[in-house]
């Protein structure tokens, strides 16, 4: 009987610690959201995530407003997924001022992705949108 609770145990642990790893490609993976901090769900932000394939490399860049107003962000990251290998790039954001973020594209090849734009701010604020685009 207690072989079989001590193999029970050791069963669900090993399933556990299984199940809360994540393999991540890249350098960095989402975020968890801390339980026990505010969440807003509710979008505080007028987001507009856009990409320029003019520039050399393209440039991603995303307007912050908040109330009509530029907003500044504590950090802002885009989350670049290809939509064929599902494969993550995570680039920093540089702010020009004004509410506006941007990074170049240098270490993303062409194609089409799904790009999330993280925005955290003072007050426990993460607020991100999502878009897909073609970088060239």
């Amino acid at each position: 009987m207690k072989k079989l609770l001590l193999l029970s145990s050791l069963t669900l642990a090993l399933a556990a610690c299984g199940n809360s790893t994540e393999e991540v490609e890249g350098e960095e993976a989402h975020e968890p959201h801390d339980e026990t901090a505010e969440h807003h769900h509710e979008q505080v932000l007028d987001i507009n995530l856009t990409v320029d394939n003019e520039a050399d490399p393209s440039v991603i860049s995303v307007e912050l407003l908040k109330e009509d107003e530029a907003y500044e962000a504590d950090r802002v990251r885009f989350e670049v997924k290809d939509t064929e290998t599902e494969e993550i790039t995570w680039l920093n954001a540089e702010s020009e001022g004004e509410g506006i973020y941007t990074a170049e594209t240098a270490e993303v090849e062409s194609g089409e992705y799904s790009i999330t734009a993280h925005i955290n701010g003072p007050e426990d604020l993460h607020e991100h949108t999502d878009d897909i685009f073609e970088i060239e």
